[in-house]
């Protein structure tokens, strides 16, 4: 399991996103996902089939002014997704990322995207590191049942 603390993303490509709703603060993928995300320590490859889950932005609405859930840029929309793929179980049982990983990853993403300014990102990554390892530890139930079949993860480190 990777823990890299000083990652930076470079870039990571606008790829379309279309989803279905699947029921509150639910959705599901209609689309085949591959998103390469370049860092300073290799590429991160994530790829979800149509069918994956995701709330994108988990939390109550409340926050929204302050961390939307969805937003007209696609790059932040895909940053949401890439961190709910993070926090979902895998095949194995386990995580691809570490949730050290996977919360910095998303300020990074987030960054790159121009969406949120350096207090939103902050704000945000505060929050997930405070409140998020509920959510992390979760097990793949309910309308997660079976997200690791519509999920893989290959890196390509420098």
């Amino acid at each position: 399991m990777l823990n890299f603390k000083d990652i930076k993303v470079i870039e990571y490509p606008n790829i379309p996103i279309i989803t279905e709703f699947a029921g509150e603060d639910l959705w599901r993928l209609k689309n085949l996902v591959v998103c390469p995300v370049q860092t300073n320590e290799g590429v991160f490859t994530f790829t979800m089939q149509p069918g994956f889950p995701t709330n994108m932005r988990s939390g109550s609405h409340w926050i929204d002014w302050i961390i939307p859930k969805f937003t007209g840029n696609n790059l932040y929309n895909l940053a949401i997704l890439i961190h709910d793929f993070c926090y979902t179980l895998n095949k194995y049982g386990g995580h691809y990322l570490s949730r050290l990983l996977a919360d910095t990853l998303l300020r990074e993403m987030t960054r790159v995207s121009g969406t949120l300014n350096a207090l939103q990102r902050a704000v945000m990554y505060r929050f997930l590191r405070m409140f998020g390892n509920s959510a992390y530890e979760c097990p793949n139930t309910g309308e997660y049942a079976g997200a690791e079949n519509f999920m893989h993860f290959r890196l390509d480190a420098k």
